[in-house]
């Protein structure tokens, strides 16, 4: 019965063991190809880009829809694009931000509009591949709460990712998504060169459940942390390709004026950076090249008016 007993343990233990041992290899050639390893190189840009400055943070809808260049130029302030993937969450975002911001430093928060509902925030599979593939695993015992509830289900299917042939022979990256995609502000732009063809399928709701008012709290507590930096925070709102706008504006319209009742410097408007199918790329919140600028330049305008510059 002992014997019995010991094999049914060793049995037990052979899964969380293989699993281990996953999470703790190195990562694969095919994750170290991807646009989440590029986190050093952006950290790195929040470490050492001297003053003046000035931080975008977001996702995808911010490193797809920025041109960095013109923001430099118009403003004479040296750009940092942190986007990279909405689905590392944006309490990643800010956390991560946080402890590189320097006196003086204007932050603009635009997050995503998916970011504000339900827990999709706190990240997913893309936060914890962020976290491994570029070899940080102390990090995942930093994660709030609530991310590491949302995270950890992710981790049999990454380790075992790790035992898989393709993740290391004969391997395929689109160039849209891989690290070398940005340029040296952080901006994506391995994609304005492509011309897509057809419609990008809209969404028709913001889907994730009811608005996050933790979420809310979290930001508010970050601007009381920026501003104690001698930083300033500004919010505004994503590109957003147009059909999608209309089918979600009602959830939209919410973000807003949440944002609004907060002690928050909110710059433009939601409508304001509605774009046409034409400056689309492939998702709602990609803009092609195109797009980029018209957003940059939109962008430009309102933080002209804010931080006063002709």
């Amino acid at each position: 019965m002992k014997l019995l007993l010991r094999k049914t343990l060793y049995l037990l233990l052979i899964p969380p063991i293989v699993f281990l041992i996953g999470l703790l290899l190195p990562p694969t050639p095919l994750g170290k190809a991807y646009l989440l390893c590029a986190k050093p190189a952006k950290d790195s840009l929040l470490q050492n880009v001297k003053k003046p400055r000035i931080i975008f943070i977001a996702g995808s809808s911010m490193s797809f829809g920025l041109n960095s260049q013109i923001i430099k130029d118009s403003l004479h302030l040296n750009p940092i694009n942190t986007g990279t993937h909405g689905g590392t969450g944006l309490y990643f975002m800010i956390d991560n931000t946080e402890k590189y911001i320097q006196s003086g430093d204007v932050i603009v928060l635009i997050a995503e509009y998916h970011q504000f509902y339900g827990n999709f925030a706190d990240g997913g599979n893309e936060l914890l591949r962020v976290i491994f593939d570029n070899s940080e695993p102390l990090s995942f015992l930093k994660l709030r709460k609530n991310q590491f509830l949302k995270t950890y289900p992710y981790i049999p299917k990454y380790a075992m990712q790790k035992f898989i042939p393709a993740q290391y022979f004969n391997i395929k990256m689109d160039p849209v998504y891989s690290k070398k995609c940005y340029n040296q502000y952080g901006d994506a732009v391995a994609h304005w060169d492509i011309k897509r063809e057809g419609k990008v399928v809209p969404f028709n709701t913001i889907e994730g459940g009811d608005f996050n008012f933790d979420l809310l709290k979290s930001i508010v507590a970050f601007n009381k942390t920026v501003q104690s930096k001698g930083a300033l925070l500004l919010v505004s709102f994503p590109p957003y390709q147009e059909e999608s706008f209309n089918n979600c504006k009602d959830q939209i319209h919410f973000i807003e004026k949440e944002l609004r009742n907060q002690d928050l410097k909110i710059i433009g408007t939601p409508e304001r950076y509605i774009m046409t199918d034409d400056m689309i790329y492939d998702t709602p919140y990609h803009t092609n090249k195109n797009g980029a600028n018209r957003r940059t330049q939109l962008l430009l305008e309102d933080l002209k008016n804010v931080l006063n510059l002709q």
